[in-house]
């Protein structure tokens, strides 16, 4: 049911002024006649004030959603209040007609439009403006109860058309008038039954509205939408059980209540298109709807009083009207001043102060600067009301983006740190909305929160970026030792050792030099050894040929020799944590922390048994884990990180990752967990195996 814009995006303002000027055109014209005319006050001028008052609220509600969009529901307010307007200015004409005319005159057919012309839009407002106020296409259910309503709202206007009245005694009003006495006697009876069932579908109406609400979270202000449904629906109710009959009170609480509830129902439907942004509705209606809802309380305030008190007090109705202007008297700046809250929320959102609070104590919750700078953009979205949130760093690069921006007007929002720009904010209205002074105003106040997440967020991808290279650096200098190690000062000693056996092959037996080589050779093989155990430890020859897995295998069985048991469990369906898809810097990386955290076991836990466990893959929060646990006496209160410790945790942050120390299960033995993005762990494509 979306309708098409105007050329300029902003809505069909020649139909929204023309309605606005013939609906208040006709109410004003009606209050002339009515002072002209100068009526005996009674309850038809009551049903006048019903009228009047639809031409003047309606007329303002479908001016405003028809400024936005020419939707259904528009039009159909529309009608409710031209045909409310065509009723006053009937009734007043009516009025002076008799006055001039005098008895016995015939009354003129036009005179018909006073009880027709409200029947179409007041009635469709009950059955079916609930189930149009959505964007969601109606189900069938909600078809076949509009339909419902439609042929209620026909079948209503026919009988009226069809009244004989006031034949026999003179010629009918009504231009379809059935001149027959059985249809005469069946009218008002069938009048009250389509009436009847206005109150019961207009009842399911209201239930329809609820049950949406109930159903959808996203639902607000459908709450109110099904109790002006509701309290509209139940002012026909007096009609259907007493039609004409019953105490002057009783006769009046019709009018009374109608007004009342007239005055609620179209604020109802403000509040829900306002806060779920149907239809682009203006932001600039904030004054206009407070007003409005105040205004509606105090009359309706005043008007059930007066009828209730009415029905309760003695007939001469002074201490009825004294409460009823008291009680109305008394609320009135509460329910300004909680009024003016609402709907300041409703149509702005949150106050700068209160966004400014919100992303505050995000910003102190974020487990890092890239996450702080997304729930930033994502409470401004939400505490103002926006469609979308678009953070620049200062290369123009988005860094985060929240909603659609798509094809709607942007606002850009600079972002200067220390008199430098930072980025830019981009943000842009709910599709049809537009962004008031107001909304500026409040994110140029956010801006300097933003900007300074933003800075943050770039000085730490540089640095990890720096911490990145000098790892990086860290392991191509460990290679390059390694193959020193391995390839040249491995070899040369291994070559030293082999002359001096040969050295002491040269000499003759007995020799006092023969046990000196031989001390030296012996002492050249250790050399050698050593050498060869420092190559595979600073880049072991498994992990770059195995992968990480085998490579800690491997590592856990040396340390078999010093009364450890180490037990490794790796996921076995993940492919990530057993071979080529992890990195070498990432691999490189693990195995040292391993490594580190099974020296610091067998020196100082005093453990029997450990266990290395590594889990990850798209499946595991998208985070590499690596944890070795032992059942040690754990770590002493008040110790303070080593030197390798504190190198450890260097290279996990270089990776993006972090290290956490703790107790182990049941508080006994340490627990360290190693924990690296899972997009850090996808290697490159020329490094895939």
């Amino acid at each position: 049911m979306t309708a098409r814009q105007g050329p300029d995006g902003g809505g069909h303002r020649f139909p929204a002024v023309s309605v606005l000027a013939v609906s208040w055109g006709l109410a004003l014209t009606a209050l002339v006649l009515m002072g002209v005319a100068d009526a005996e006050w009674d309850a038809t001028q009551w049903f006048f004030v019903v009228d009047t008052s639809d031409a003047v609220v309606y007329g303002l509600v479908a001016a405003v959603v028809l400024s936005r969009r020419a939707h259904p529901v528009a039009w159909l307010v529309a009608l409710t209040a031209v045909g409310g307007g065509v009723a006053a200015v009937t009734a007043q004409v009516l009025a002076l007609w008799a006055r001039d005319a005098g008895p016995g005159a015939s009354v003129p057919s036009w005179s018909v439009l006073q009880g027709t012309a409200w029947v179409p839009g007041t009635l469709a407002l009950v059955l079916i403006v609930p189930y149009l106020v959505s964007e969601h296409a109606p189900s069938p259910a909600v078809r076949t109860a509009i339909g419902a309503g439609v042929v209620l709202v026909a079948g209503l206007v026919a009988v009226r058309l069809a009244d004989p009245w006031p034949w026999p005694e003179g010629e009918p009003i009504a231009p379809l008038a059935v001149r027959d006495s059985g249809w005469a006697d069946l009218v008002v009876p069938v009048q009250r039954t389509l009436l009847g069932c206005v109150v019961a579908l207009g009842l399911v109406a209201a239930g329809h509205a609820v049950r949406r609400r109930l159903r959808d979270p996203a639902g607000r202000g459908l709450g109110w939408l099904a109790i002006g449904t509701a309290l509209v629906a139940l002012t026909f109710l007096p009609l259907v059980l007493f039609a004409d009959e019953g105490t002057a009170a009783l006769r009046l609480f019709t009018p009374l209540t109608h007004l009342a509830s007239q005055a609620f129902f179209p604020a109802a439907v403000l509040i829900v298109v306002l806060r779920q942004r149907l239809w682009g509705i203006d932001l600039v209606v904030s004054r206009a709807l407070v007003w409005w809802l105040l205004t509606g309380l105090l009359v309706a305030g005043y008007f059930l009083t007066v009828a209730v008190l009415g029905l309760l007090l003695p007939s001469d109705g002074g201490l009825g009207r004294v409460l009823a202007t008291a009680a109305p008297a008394a609320g009135i700046q509460p329910a300004r001043a909680w009024l003016q809250r609402r709907v300041d929320r409703l149509v702005h959102g949150e106050a700068a102060a209160g966004a400014l609070s919100r992303v505050g104590r995000h910003l102190g919750s974020a487990p890092g600067p890239q996450e702080a700078l997304t729930g930033m953009a994502e409470n401004i979205a939400a505490s103002f009301n926006l469609g979308s949130v678009h953070v620049l760093d200062e290369d123009g690069t988005p860094q985060v983006t929240v909603g659609d921006p798509e094809g709607l007007e942007q606002l850009a929002v600079p972002l200067v740190v220390r008199r430098r720009a930072a980025g830019t904010l981009l943000v842009t209205a709910r599709p049809g909305e537009r962004l008031d002074r107001r909304a500026r105003t409040a994110l140029d106040e956010v801006a300097p929160v933003v900007a300074t997440a933003v800075h943050l967020a770039a000085i730490t991808r540089e640095l990890r970026e720096s911490r990145g290279k000098l790892a990086a650096a860290r392991d191509d200098e460990r290679r390059a030792l390694r193959r020193e190690l391995h390839d040249q000062l491995g070899p040369a000693l291994a070559g030293i050792g082999l002359g001096l056996a040969a050295a002491r092959n040269q000499l003759p037996a007995g020799s006092p030099a023969d046990p000196l080589l031989a001390r030296l050779r012996t002492e050249v093989d250790a050399r050698v050894e050593e050498v060869r155990v420092l190559a595979r430890g600073l880049v072991p020859p498994v992990l770059a040929e195995l992968g990480l897995v085998p490579a800690l295998r491997e590592l856990v069985m040396r340390h078999e020799a010093d009364g450890l048991t180490v037990v490794v469990h790796a996921d076995s369906d993940t492919g990530r944590a057993d071979g080529g898809p992890v990195p070498r810097e990432v691999a490189g990386t693990v195995y040292a922390v391993v490594a580190e955290a099974l020296r610091n076991v067998v020196r100082h836990s005093g453990a029997r048994t450990c266990t290395v466990t590594v889990r990850g893959g798209p499946d595991a929060d998208d985070v590499l884990t690596v944890s070795v646990e032992d059942d040690g006496h754990g770590i002493t209160p008040g110790a303070r990180p080593g030197v390798g410790t504190q190198s450890l945790r260097e290279r996990a942050e270089a990776l993006g990752g972090r290290i956490d120390w703790g107790p182990g299960e049941g508080s006994h033995g340490t627990r360290l967990v190693l924990r690296v993005p899972f997009a850090t762990c996808l290697p490159a494509a020329g490094e895939r195996g």
